[in-house]
């Protein structure tokens, strides 16, 4: 289980040194308003939880695609569906489109608006990702993984629960929220139980998969199936390309 091989943290210690983070960066950065994307979702209100202890002035754009099941606390409500139909029609002319297609023009949009409501307003856009989704590549380029700063960063998905939990937020499924039924864990096929304490060994300590099995006594098929979506989407981490 993560508790056991994830290195331990005091939620409430790391709560308070992510607020003081936050209040730094913007005081340094001279901006005067956060922009968070909320969804309802785990990651998005700590994110707003942690500016609000910052004490920062704080925006929670909420941007569904058509009706929502649940609607989050939020500042602002733009419905995104027209705008997405729209470029979907579009880029459809010349490429055929398919749901994940369809899903990242959704994510991409989001940014748009976040962008243009940070530039009015002198804020800046706060990231959500998580560093579970960092290693999966579980996010879209220049969607959803696209920001100014990103608090949670460091947090591993399972420890954003937990720090959710004790901060008293709401901890629904995770999902992405991009189609009907979508679910992170239905889409990855394993859960972050049981992938972070791989992510932890395979990716930060450089431990061989082989070795994680043997020594961690974690299931081969889901170490393999993890560290297979970590090295398939190792392109997403990669930085400019350096040639010889």
């Amino acid at each position: 289980m993560p508790h056991q091989i994830l290195p331990k943290i005091n939620y409430e210690s790391v709560a308070q040194k992510i607020s003081r983070f936050l209040k730094k960066e913007f005081k340094e950065r001279n901006k005067s308003l956060a922009i968070v994307g909320v969804s309802g979702g785990v990651d998005s209100s700590l994110t707003a939880k942690l500016c609000e202890m910052a004490g920062l002035k704080l925006k929670k754009v909420f941007l569904p695609h058509g009706a929502a099941s649940t609607e989050p606390d939020y500042s602002l409500k733009i419905d995104i569906a027209s705008m997405v139909a729209e470029q979907v029609k579009k880029i459809s002319e010349y490429a055929p489109l398919d749901k994940i297609d369809k899903g990242n023009i959704m994510a991409r949009t989001r940014m748009i608006i976040q962008y243009a409501l940070a530039r009015q307003s002198n804020g800046l856009v706060v990231g959500t990702e998580n560093l579970s989704e960092y290693y999966l590549g579980y996010f879209t380029s220049h969607g959803d993984q696209a920001c100014d700063i990103s608090p949670i960063a460091g947090l591993w998905k399972t420890q954003a629960i937990k720090m959710a939990e004790y901060l008293g937020l709401p901890t629904p499924e995770p999902s992405a929220g991009l189609w009907d039924g979508q679910t992170d864990e239905k889409e990855l096929g394993f859960s972050y139980e049981e992938a972070d304490p791989i992510l932890y060994l395979y990716c930060v300590k450089k431990i061989k998969p082989e070795t994680i099995i043997k020594d961690f006594g974690l299931s081969a098929k889901i170490v393999y199936k993890v560290v297979k979506q970590v090295d398939n989407t190792e392109y997403k981490r990669e930085g400019v390309i350096k040639y010889d």
